[in-house]
């Protein structure tokens, strides 16, 4: 069908590595899952506990793709089950919280209706002017229309003329003033009434304000400033995207604000180190060639003839605006920007991530906020040059050669907890009985975690043959238990995961596992020795 579908087989070797970025994803997202059961089973064993909670088996599916049946085979692997009723009550909140954000939504839509027999004439010169002499046409108090409102209400009000940008395009509403002798009042949002006129959410701070009364409506020149330097930065920043990893990047979703930028684009995998460096500079080299922002207003066609970009899934009009960077980037876009790109100052990258399949995501921040981030990443280095008792410029060398000595230390430290764990086995054996012809041995001993206890077990294997043999320890108020069997008794009648079982319970605990090796977890260490005594008994009796 490729005379239907052309890009697909011109995008062939795009469309493999989506693919199988998309496959690894998965694998990664499995291991993921798979390392959280395991810890999970591991801290559940060692509570005495015999089934995965709930809580953990809708996480690893809705977060991780498990499905439950997969959750569910680890488990039975470990012998423990899955707290299907908890699974159940997961799934339902989450049912709960997606009706109540659909019913939320439709709340907002019943209350546009307020709104829809407005059809108050009302024209945004915000591009040009930040300040404005203007009239209140509408004034809407709990959602009635009103004549007039006093000091401590929070009204939405129309203007004839208004510089305050409303919300949309990712950047963000600006904050002001409006006021004239007999009131004032502070504007904290602007959005799109459905008739298209901007309406302000103003909190009266004193006086009382009137229908058809004349006004000054000020936009906080700061909060501006700020925001047009990051919408500029991300016109710049989506194109260097394109430049460096290719022309399949298109904006997938942003916000411009004046604390920072976010901007969310296609790709199909991380974006390197390299990359990310190679994309910060491009954006400063156009701000430092003091670049001219041209706009105007041109017919759609004509718009895209001249090669502006629009982005997918925005609705535009037969007259659209064009906002252009001299040869370097042209799109489509009703924001508010700098005159020239020196304005931005400086452009730094704070992260990157993935946020969905296919989908990425970078922050960054301009001027002024580009300076605070370095100046404060400066410190941090100084600070930690200085605890390293280095300069800022050895730093590397120096945390490298730390790092090696602590390498080298924690090698020495293992090294020395193998000593320790193959004497106390070695100690141990006198406690050891034949019974049946099968050296049996069950004793407590000191180990500071699982991991040293099973160490203990590999070395007492490698001493003995025709063994079975119980370890238990006490940590705190944890209980660890293990249980060996050697290879020349696997098969007959000796399995470790019912010896350890048996331990464990008169511990108040449970725990299984595998014939010839298994761990439990309990919580009555004072039952601990008795309870490995009876080993030495249950072997008589077999």
């Amino acid at each position: 069908m490729q005379s239907f579908y052309p890009e697909v087989t011109a995008k062939k070797d795009f469309i493999m590595r989506v693919m199988k970025t998309e496959e690894e994803r998965f694998h990664e997202t499995l291991h993921d899952g798979l390392a959280i059961l395991e810890k999970v089973i591991e801290e559940q064993r060692a509570k005495g506990e015999s089934s995965i909670p709930g809580t953990t088996t809708f996480t690893l599916y809705d977060t991780y793709g498990f499905p439950i049946e997969l959750t569910e085979e680890y488990a039975e692997e470990a012998n423990m089950t899955v707290d299907h009723e908890g699974f159940k009550t997961e799934m339902e909140a989450q049912r709960s919280r997606a009706r109540a954000a659909r019913q939320n939504v439709d709340s907002m839509q019943v209350q546009s209706e307020v709104y829809s027999n407005l059809h108050d004439e009302s024209e945004f010169v915000g591009y040009e002017t930040l300040t404005v002499s203007t009239k209140i046409s509408s004034i809407i108090l709990g959602q009635a229309l009103v004549k007039s409102a006093s000091e401590g209400d929070e009204v939405q009000i129309i203007l004839t003329q208004t510089p305050f940008y409303a919300e949309s395009g990712g950047q963000i509403a600006d904050h002001g003033t409006i006021e004239n002798e007999s009131f004032r009042g502070y504007v904290k949002d602007v959005q799109k009434a459905p008739n298209g006129q901007n309406l302000h959410t103003l909190v009266i701070e004193s006086g009382e304000i009137n229908t058809d009364a004349m006004v000054t409506a000020s936009v906080d020149p700061s909060l501006r400033g700020h925001t047009i330097k990051n919408h500029s930065a991300t016109h710049l920043l989506h194109q260097a995207l394109k430049d460096v990893l290719g022309t399949h990047v298109n904006q997938a979703g942003s916000y411009v604000g004046p604390d920072r930028l976010r901007f969310d684009f296609s790709h199909f995998g991380q974006v390197t180190k390299e990359e990310l460096e190679k994309i910060e500079r491009i954006v400063n080299e156009k701000v430092w060639d003091n670049i001219s922002v041209v706009t105007g207003n041109h017919n759609i066609d004509e718009a895209k003839k001249m090669g502006a970009m629009a982005l997918f899934g925005e609705k535009y009009g037969d007259i659209v605006r064009v906002v252009q960077m001299g040869s370097f980037s042209l799109e489509l876009c009703g924001g508010v920007h700098v005159q020239n790109t020196s304005e931005i100052g400086f452009f730094k990258i704070l992260s990157e991530s993935g946020i969905g399949a296919g989908t990425r995501r970078i922050e960054a921040v301009t001027g002024k906020g580009a300076f605070e981030v370095v100046k404060e990443e400066e410190l941090i280095l100084a600070e930690a040059a200085n605890l390293l008792k280095a300069q800022p410029k050895d730093l590397v060398s120096k945390v490298a050669q730390t790092l090696q000595e602590l390498k080298n230390t924690q090698k020495e430290n293992e090294s020395l907890s193998a000593k320790i764990a193959n004497s106390q086995a070695a100690s141990v054996l006198s406690a050891a009985q034949t019974i049946n012809d099968i050296t049996v041995l069950s004793v407590k001993v000191d180990a500071k975690d699982n991991n040293q206890l099973r160490q203990m077990m590999d070395d007492l294997k490698q001493k003995l043959d025709k063994a079975v043999i119980v370890l238990g320890a006490i940590d705190g108020d944890k209980v660890m238990i293990s249980a060996g069997v050697t290879k020349d008794l696997v098969g007959g009648n000796y399995h470790a995961g019912n010896i350890v079982k048996l331990v464990a319970e008169q511990c108040g605990g449970k725990g299984g596992g595998r014939p010839d090796f298994a761990m439990a977890g309990a919580k009555d260490g004072s039952k601990l020795e008795s309870a490995l005594n009876s080993v030495y008994e249950y072997m008589k009796s077999i």
